[in-house]
């Protein structure tokens, strides 16, 4: 058992309560503490310039995406329906929603919501010829060490299973088929409502994709970025009149394990679910 430190006194002479050491040395607060920049870190600016800069560099880091060669691949549409509510609409009018009907989801309506989430929308040329492509949602160093992976459970034209997101060619990867309801199930204590969703995706970061450019602040970026993506994913939901939820309670290495992540290199960070209405 810890020892505890001796209690300090207050101003009017009552003793405070005892404070546990446990509480003084609380991990994530000696990783915000050991994350932050500060002016004597000349190195690493001097290393995150150099990335910016070089050629060489562009011309490995522009290209981030995953290759799953030899599994099937479902091409998805590019052309949605223009979406008939208002940007305001959208954003006053979302809520998590756990509660769905079973209805399936189009596969039409989920191209859309990753697309919009975390898809290519535009490809850009530097003036080094490099090509870049650009995305929904911010990233640091337009590294873009996120992954999406969708759990589809009811999606009308696929057959159930996982899928990986390529973000470049925009296309569902199908990695294993099979019903995951369950498994989510006993992953996240959800019954309701992933009893009666349609799919659940997964945003998974790599950090070594962006570490080796900014080092331990790495971790800050990849939650932020992971958040972007999510809220993209949950108001592209509401937009299409659909039932979504983020998720941020999750019992990790079970749904590593699912995602066949080791949970160190890659891992998740985030899950949004979401289903039908009516």
């Amino acid at each position: 058992m810890s020892k505890k430190l001796p209690s300090l006194n207050r101003k009017d002479g009552t003793s405070a309560p005892e404070i546990s050491p446990d509480l003084l040395f609380s991990p994530s607060e000696l990783y915000h503490e050991n994350s932050k920049l500060h002016l004597s870190d000349r190195l690493r600016f001097a290393w995150i310039e150099y990335v910016n800069t070089s050629p060489d560099l562009h011309s490995i880091i522009s290209r981030p995406f995953p290759h799953y060669r030899g599994y099937p691949s479902v091409v998805l549409p590019r052309e949605f329906p223009p979406t008939q509510c208002s940007f305001e609409e959208v954003l006053t009018e979302r809520r998590s929603v756990r509660e769905y009907s079973g209805a399936p989801l189009s596969l039409s309506a989920l191209a859309k919501i990753l697309y919009l989430g975390d898809g290519v929308v535009q490809i850009r040329q530097q003036d080094d010829g490099i090509e870049w492509a650009l995305r929904t949602a911010p990233s640091a160093g337009g590294l873009f060490p996120i992954n999406l992976y969708c759990f589809a459970l009811r999606v009308s034209e696929l057959v159930a299973g996982l899928y990986f997101y390529n973000p470049a060619r925009h296309c569902l990867v199908c990695l294993s088929e099979g019903d995951f309801t369950q498994p989510l199930i006993g992953a996240t204590y959800l019954e309701s409502p992933l009893s009666k969703a349609c799919v659940c995706i997964a945003i998974s970061a790599v950090f070594p994709q962006m570490k080796f450019k900014y080092g331990e602040r790495t971790y800050r970026f990849a939650l932020l970025e992971a958040g972007h993506i999510a809220q993209n994913l949950l108001l592209a939901a509401q937009a299409e009149r659909l039932g979504a939820v983020p998720i941020g309670g999750f019992i990790d290495d079970q749904v590593n394990q699912l995602l066949k992540l080791d949970g160190v290199q890659e891992a998740v960070l985030y899950l949004v679910i979401i289903g039908s209405l009516g």
